[in-house]
Parts: C-alpha cells; structure tokens; sequence
C-alpha cells in the first residue's frame, strides 16, 4: 500500500472516556489508520454498519475481539504488519480493561445521586421526627413538675373540720314539719360535692404522674434512637459526598485514576474482604478492584468470611453478597457485628435484591454502611472501596499519633439535649460502621 489516506474519515475521540477505554480506542485507531482506507470502505468489507465502526473507533463502543482478530488478520494479509506475542498481549489487556470499564462513568454517577438523595431525606426525616420527640418530652416533663408542685400543696394543706350547723338552724322535735311536707329552702342540707367538681386526690394524682414517667421513658427512648437515624443518615451522605466526588474527579480526564496503594513506609495496604457464594462473581470483582493495589481476600461462603477475619485483622472494608445458601449475608453480617474486633468493619452489601427500602432498613440494622447493585457499576464500586480505604488509613494515622498531639474525645457525660448537627459531627469523625 502506499501508506494511510489521511484519517480514513474517523471520528474525534468520545470526550468522555475513561483512561482504559481511551488507551484501547487509541491503540485500534492506530492500527485501522495502518490500513489507509476509509471508515466506509473498511465497514462494507467486514459487513458492518458504518456507524457501528464509527463507534467502535471513536471509544463510545467497545468492539468485540472478534472484530480485533479480524482486523489484525487484515493487517497481516494487506500490509505485513503483524504483532509480536507482548504487543499482541498488551492490546488483549487493553480490550480487557476496557471492557471492564466500559460503563459510563454517568451511570456511576446517577447511582451515587439516588442514594445521596435518599440518605439526605432519611436524615431530614429522622431530624424532624427528632424535634417533634424533644418537643413532646420537654411538654411531658413540665406536665410532672407541675404535678408535683400539686402534690406538694396538696400534702402541705392542713385539714379543716366541718364546721357544725348553727343552733337556731335546727328545728326544736315539738315543731317538726309534718310528713309530705319540704324543709324550707334555707334549712335543707347543702349538697355534696359531686365527682366530677371534686378536686383529684393524692391517689389519682400520683397515678397520674406515674403514667407520666413511663411516657417520658418511651419518648427517651424513641428520641435516641431517631437521633441515632440522623447521625447515621448525616454519615451516609457524608460517604457518596466522597465518592460523587471521586468518581467527578475523573469524569472526561484520562490521566486521573482511583487512588491506589500508598507509600511502602505507611506499610501494607489495608485488606479488603470479599464474600460471594458464585466464583465469576468473586472474578469480577477483584478484576475491578485488583489494579488498584488493593489487598483483596476471597471468601465463597458466610462461615468462609467469618473464618477469614479470625487472622489479623486490619480489613478496610467487607463486600458482603446478600444472597448465598446457608448463611445468608444478613446472617453474617449479624455474626460480624457481634465480635469485638470485627463489628466496627464497614459492610457493604453487594445485592441483586434491589435497594428498596424495605431491604435497606434490614441492611442497615444488620449493620451494612452501603449497598451496591447487581452487575456492579465498576466505577461507583472502585470509588467506594477506595472512600473506605482511605478513611481506614486515616483512623490507622491516628491511632500511631502520639497521645498529646490526638483530640480530646468529647465528655461522656455530653447534654443530652444536643441538636442533631452536634450528633452527626460526632460520627462523622468516628468509624463508618457505627451505622
């Protein structure tokens, strides 16, 4: 051939592909260009819709490897050009990569919104539930003071005797009214207090005041644990905050990547658990995650996982399928959060089951931090796993800080009449998996 025919009527480059996506495009651009032919001309050889090739080398689409065969075979039968086994290898890696990654980083994107915007209404939900109960204790507990302050005046009153009826009220016997015949008005008996005018007694006011009580504990009660909502919902948004904000980062930019392992003199990067009963499941996911230097530990049951965090420990944070025989992922999630050394581990569920709210409220009380669904998003995956890790290296920070150079933790003896924003800045600092 006498050489490529300027760009053979390619397509710019999609602006919005990842570093994977780019790199194979690139590499198949350059390859196609080899051939000097136009994107038409080259699409009616391989029986192809000239769109559909466009695609293919503009990045929006990964083509097959069929496709890459065929091309190379052309390459081969047109212009002698064949690759060598690493250069063959590096492209099969690229198309792997690519194929990976392929998901648009919007889709990402969208997920992470719907579950900010549902974390912000749990947490707004659970903020003016909160009000309503602080309202109705402090009502409560003004209703028995001012029983008290009752009782007081009541057992402080002294008693009064009757006094007797007047001598000139009382008819003499010999001038007795005769039978059938009324007293007159101002000599009749004065009426008795009915039930219904009587001032309550002690009895009832002490009943009273005791049914109070148990009120004022349920709304304690109540009140804790909607503020505890709020502070999990606040450290919910405070997490896809972090991972909106990772996953923008890299939206359109070729060169910005997850963040992976840290310097050799932090040591070892922290370990990531990954339990699913279906080995492609477990493939897919360290496929993801397994670039990025993470420390990924496999395990293909519940009791599998229990058994992996009996070795020392230092997990970042656990993928947790929900749906496996036998013990479930709730199951082990339960067991989890009942040890000691493992219940402050953030889970996330990786679940096919859909994230509505019914499964979400019995997610969240099994102990899980997040959810993602089925087939995983690569990049919502890869952006929260990295937001946990690097929480994990932060709170790792602080424990070698010295003890003078730490923060005072607040007072236990904290009011208890603290507002929310004071609740949820108090798990924002501390672990994830208080959730």
């Amino acid at each position: 051939m006498a050489g490529p025919v300027r760009d053979g009527g390619l397509q710019p480059l999609d602006h919005e592909l990842n570093r994977e996506c780019r790199e194979f495009a690139e590499t198949l651009r350059e390859l196609f260009l080899e051939l000097g032919i136009s994107v038409r001309r080259y699409a009616t050889r391989c029986y192809l819709n000239p769109g559909t090739l466009s695609r293919y080398l503009a990045g929006s689409r990964i083509a097959p490897w069929q496709f890459v065969e065929e091309l190379l075979h052309h390459l081969d039968e047109d212009c002698g050009t064949r690759l060598d086994a690493s250069a063959l290898d590096r492209l099969r890696r690229r198309h792997r990569a690519a194929l990976r990654t392929a998901a648009s980083i919007g889709r990402a994107v969208q997920q992470l919104e719907g579950q900010l915007q549902a974390a912000d209404r749990e947490a707004r939900r659970a903020g003016a539930r909160e009000e309503q109960l602080d309202q109705a204790l402090d009502d409560t507990r003004q209703t028995i003071a001012d029983l008290d302050a009752r009782l007081v005046r009541l057992e402080s009153r002294p008693l009064v005797p009757a006094p007797p009826a007047p001598a000139d009220r009382i008819p003499p016997p010999d001038r007795a009214e005769p039978p059938g015949r009324a007293a007159p008005p101002d000599l009749a008996e004065p009426p008795a207090p009915s039930d219904a005018t009587a001032p309550p007694g002690r009895g009832t006011l002490l009943a009273e005041r005791d049914a109070l009580a148990r009120e004022v504990d349920r709304l304690a009660e109540e009140l804790a644990r909607a503020r505890h909502r709020a502070a999990c919902a606040e450290t919910r948004c405070d997490l896809f905050e972090r991972q909106l904000a990772l996953v923008e980062q890299q939206q359109g930019l070729a060169d910005v990547r997850v963040p992976a392992v840290r310097p050799m003199e932090e040591g070892l990067p922290p370990k990531v658990l990954l339990v699913d009963d279906r080995p492609d499941n477990l493939m897919v996911l360290e496929a993801v995650l397994g670039p990025h230097g993470h420390r990924l530990v496999r395990a293909e049951s519940g009791p599998d996982a229990l058994r992996a965090l009996l070795e020392p420990d230092d997990f970042a944070v656990i993928l947790l399928d929900v749906q496996m025989p036998g013990m479930d992922g709730y199951e082990t999630a339960a067991h989890i959060k009942r040890r000691a050394r493992t219940r402050d581990i953030p889970i996330i569920f990786v679940t096919a089951i859909g994230t509505d709210p019914d499964h979400s409220m019995r997610g969240y009380a099994a102990g899980a931090v997040d959810f993602i669904p089925k087939p995983v998003d690569p990049w919502a995956l890869r952006a929260k796993v990295a937001v946990h890790v690097e929480l994990h290296r932060e709170r790792r920070r602080h424990a070698t800080l010295p003890a003078p150079t730490r923060h005072a933790p607040p007072p236990a003896h904290a009011h208890p009449g603290a507002g929310p924003s004071a609740s949820a800045k108090a798990t924002k600092t501390g672990s994830p998996s208080a959730i």
